[in-house]
């Protein structure tokens, strides 16, 4: 029985040991490793995100059906994020182990990637050793960018923490790990329009958002145009939002302008959400300024403030400013103000212009792009559109502006500046719609300076609001004798002189930047306008006339443009204001006004009449519209000899030797015929007293 006994225990111990082997030797494998983890990034919707269980467990194998798994429809895997694996430093006690304490974690070389192929980014754990691990998504260095810009923005687990190896409850030690970062995908918001409740006249507004101020539903929408005398103050308004839980490296907004509207230089930055101790402050930006616009650089530390704010709700930054219509305004051509916002995961390269004392009369400067290292234009740079301005700093430390210059592809994008101040400090400011300029040292010893740009192909594309409109007017007229168009004996009449007048009875004033130029200008026209008058009506005819009538010409266009470079601001005053308006008519009888807000009841009130005629007895009434400066060939031809600059309102005069017909003028005559009668009738009785 002993034996049997024993036969049997030896039996069962050799089966037993058959069938537990397998189990033994699979414990045993599983025991020594996680020999690979594959990180998934998985794109969830706002609300999916904000619903999912941050403490669901799944087992450390690949989930099979992701959009059941957390819940979401939308949800899907995506390429293009760089994860990185890092090891808890040895001098971290497990109770002080912080998963967002940068200082806890090193990186570990080779174990970092892309994910692609939308299978994630496998890692090879082999050798690591058992210990705990942090996976680190990072922004700067991740490529995705949604199909509408979008960046990755709230996260429910990046940093995640990882222990090796990765162990479940029904398998052990999983053997190829897979874990799977969730993340929503944002684009900040931003708009632009005119201020608030502004004052300005409107000329069209389509969808009805003049007075809105920028409201983000209108992104896209038609903004209003208005219209707006030279002088004018424009508000404008840019409103940007940056979601909840953005990580944003780079905000850049690059404001233009375009020639008819000078930057004031009064941006006021602000936000509500910044408050207290992480309040916005100017340190935090930069603001590169020209007359022609502005670009405003938020620094780290003004990222740093806005990602803390936006850990709690949405951040909204907003900018205040204005611009003022300029002579440079083109009549009926709309001005417009145009900003783009720049914005990525990754720092930009931005930084400010270069100060410099050019020890020359000439300098040149040279745009190079980071792709070519060169001047090489690329296909992709054929577009681009660049304003460089050279700015002076005056005896109060200001910049100002010394020119600034539009350049193109076809232009090779190099610039020469001269007439430059040896001793004097410059700089120049490059302002492109979605590019990065790196302002280059200045070379002394050839005269040359380099901006170079940078343009991340990686980053979303910039966002750039539909703009607001400012329009301005103007007329022409044609002094002419009291003859109809088309008549064989209509004169054109040299020497006329206008003031223009509004509803309100008063009389346009221009302030000017260079007031004697003005002065003189019009000094000069008026001794051509002289010397004509003083011909004898012969030589009018002749070739002194024809010579004297070009100099007026000469003299008329040298006015104009002097008064058009010189003219600031238009404002409504009296007749005895030294920078009143006074128009004077050519050689052809042709004189203009513009940059006038689109408004009826302007006038023109004569204050010299051409030599020889009367002045008239009263105003002549026009509108500014849109069009009117161009006219139609219902009114008089503004060249004698052609179309080519349109129409203009004929003005007529009478000749002196003709009687007016009608009020005083013919009293006057009939009184001066009735005295003469009687002093012949006089002298004929008087002559027969005699005989």
């Amino acid at each position: 029985m002993k034996h049997k006994i024993l036969s049997f225990l030896t039996a069962f111990a050799m089966v037993f040991g058959i069938i537990a082997a397998p189990f033994v030797n699979a414990s045993a494998a599983e025991a020594t490793e996680t020999e690979s983890v594959t990180i998934h990034k998985i794109l969830l919707t706002k609300e999916a995100l904000d619903a999912h269980d941050k403490d669901k467990k799944y087992d450390g194998n690949e989930i099979q059906n992701i959009k059941d798994f957390f819940g979401d429809q939308k949800a899907k895997e995506i390429n293009g994020v760089y994860f990185k694996l890092q090891k808890l430093n040895a001098d971290v006690a497990e109770g002080d182990i912080d998963v967002n304490n940068d200082a806890q974690w090193t990186d570990i070389e080779g174990k970092s990637g892309l994910t692609k192929d939308d299978a994630g980014l496998k890692l090879d754990t082999k050798g690591l050793g058992k210990g705990t691990y942090r996976i680190v998504e990072d922004l700067k260095q991740s490529k995705y960018k949604g199909d509408n810009g979008e960046l990755l923005a709230a996260s429910k687990a990046v940093p995640t923490l990882l222990v090796l190896p990765v162990v479940n409850d029904a398998e052990g030690i999983v053997k190829d790990a897979h874990v799977y970062p969730k993340n929503t995908q944002e684009k900040p918001e931003i708009d632009k329009n005119f201020g608030k409740d502004n004052d300005l006249t409107t000329v069209e507004d389509k969808e009805g958002n003049q007075k809105a101020g920028a409201d983000y539903n209108n992104y896209k929408a038609n903004k209003a145009t208005v219209t707006a005398d030279i002088g004018k103050k424009i508000p404008y308004e840019v409103k940007t939002k940056i979601p909840k839980d953005s990580h944003y490296q780079k905000l850049v907004w690059n404001d233009n302008m375009t020639k008819g509207l000078t930057y004031n230089k009064d941006l006021v930055v602000s936000s509500d959400q910044l408050t207290g101790e992480n309040a916005l402050a100017a340190a935090d930006y930069s603001i590169i300024a020209t007359d022609r616009g502005f670009t405003l650089v938020f620094k780290q530390t003004g990222i740093d403030k806005i990602e803390k704010a936006a850990k709690a709700a949405d951040v909204e930054i907003k900018l205040v400013y204005s611009a003022t219509v300029n002579g440079d305004a083109v009549v009926d051509n709309p001005e417009l103000n145009d900003i783009a916002l720049d914005y990525s995961n990754k720092p930009g390269k931005d930084n400010e212009p270069k100060e410099f004392t050019p020890g020359k009369k000439e300098i040149k400067m040279k745009k190079s792009w980071d792709i070519t290292g060169d001047q090489t234009i690329t296909e992709a740079d054929k577009n681009v559109v660049a304003y460089f301005t050279l700015q002076k700093k005056n005896d109060k430390g200001e910049w100002e502006d010394v020119k600034t210059v539009e350049k193109t592809e076809k232009d090779a994008f190099t610039v020469t500046f001269d007439n430059l101040d040896e001793n004097g400090t410059y700089r120049i400011v490059e302002s492109v719609k979605g590019y990065e300029a790196e302002y280059m040292e200045y070379n002394k010893e050839t005269g040359e300076i380099e901006i170079k740009d940078h343009k991340n192909t990686d980053n979303p594309k910039e966002l750039n609001p539909t703009e607001p409109k400012v329009q301005l007017g103007g007329r022409k007229f044609v002094k002419t004798n009291n003859e109809d168009k088309g008549s064989a004996k209509l004169e054109r009449l040299a020497g006329a002189e206008f003031y223009v007048k509004n509803a309100d009875n008063k009389y346009l004033v221009a302030a000017k930047k260079d007031a004697k130029a003005v002065t003189d200008a019009k000094a000069a026209l008026d001794e051509a306008v002289k010397a004509y008058n003083g011909l004898s009506a012969e030589d009018q005819k002749g070739q002194k006339g024809t010579d004297a009538k070009t100099l007026i010409n000469q003299k008329q266009e040298a006015y104009n443009e002097a008064f058009k470079n010189n003219a600031t601001a238009y404002t409504w005053g009296e007749k005895t204001d030294p920078n009143v308006v006074v128009l004077t008519s050519d050689a052809e009888g042709r004189f203009e006004i513009s940059g006038l807000e689109y408004k009826a009841g302007y006038e023109l009130e004569e204050k010299t009449a051409p030599k020889g005629y009367a002045k008239l007895q009263s105003n002549e009434k026009f509108e500014v519209k849109e069009g009117s400066y161009a006219s139609t060939d219902a009114e008089l031809q503004y060249n004698k000899d052609n179309a080519e600059k349109g129409y203009g309102l004929q003005i007529k005069n009478k000749n002196v030797v003709i009687p007016q017909t009608g009020g005083i003028g013919s009293i006057i005559f009939v009184v001066a015929g009735l005295m003469i009668m009687g002093l012949a009738a006089y002298k004929m009785k008087a002559n027969k007293e005699q005989a």
